[in-house]
């Protein structure tokens, strides 16, 4: 018993999401389609992220245990308090990548996430555009107080408990290294009011 009870433990811990040893029960589209949430964009992107990382990855995995901790804070805490992610920075996927992850495994219970980008994101070709639609808005960096992000990020609160998605290194780290935080969102998030709950996240890329 002991022995499966480990085996559980170590196929959640590298619970796979995407790539070619990723088992799809159903056609991709059909996949796409009958996910509990999601806008349209926001299925186009995980139906072309999905074919994407079966081409260019063996596994892309979660561990999923470590997002229990999250659980046991919003049951005990606070269930109506908005949810920030915040994601190591290595690649240009990382934006969309997470928001695949709580696309993929709704059993999370982690709303799909606003994606608070850096504004050249923006001009990238068909990634810009994917992320606009997939519930990205991008802002200005180095600028300072900025009322617009504070009445956007108010603007969005308003629909209820939510899910933030923010680079706190602000800009691609090439050698794992963790960057010196921007701190100018979270400064916007407190003076918004409303409680939150931050998860940290680590994106790796491992080459075999």
């Amino acid at each position: 018993f002991s022995a499966k009870r480990r085996d559980v433990s170590r196929r959640c811990s590298n619970y796979i999401v995407g790539g070619r040893l990723h088992e799809q029960k159903t056609s991709d589209m059909w996949w796409a389609l009958t996910q509990p949430s999601g806008n349209f964009f926001i299925r186009l992107t995980g139906l072309i992220l999905i074919k994407i990382l079966r081409k260019v990855c063996n596994e892309v995995t979660v561990d999923l245990p470590s997002f229990s901790a999250l659980a046991r804070t919003r049951s005990v805490d606070d269930s109506q308090a908005h949810i920030i992610l915040v994601p190591t920075h290595r690649s240009l996927f990382d934006f969309l990548l997470v928001s695949y992850i709580c696309f993929m495994v709704p059993e999370l219970g982690i709303p799909i996430p606003f994606i608070c980008a850096a504004e050249e994101f923006s001009s990238l070709p068909l990634l810009g555009w994917l992320a606009r639609g997939a519930k990205a808005f991008f802002i200005k960096r180095g600028k300072g107080i900025d009322p617009e992000l504070s009445r956007q990020v108010t603007h969005l609160k308003k629909g209820g408990p939510i899910s933030f998605e923010v680079f706190m290194e602000g800009t691609r780290s090439r050698d794992r290294r963790f960057l010196k935080p921007k701190t100018g969102f979270f400064r916007c998030l407190r003076d918004t009011d409303g409680k939150h709950i931050i998860l940290p996240l680590t994106v790796n890329y491992e080459r075999l």
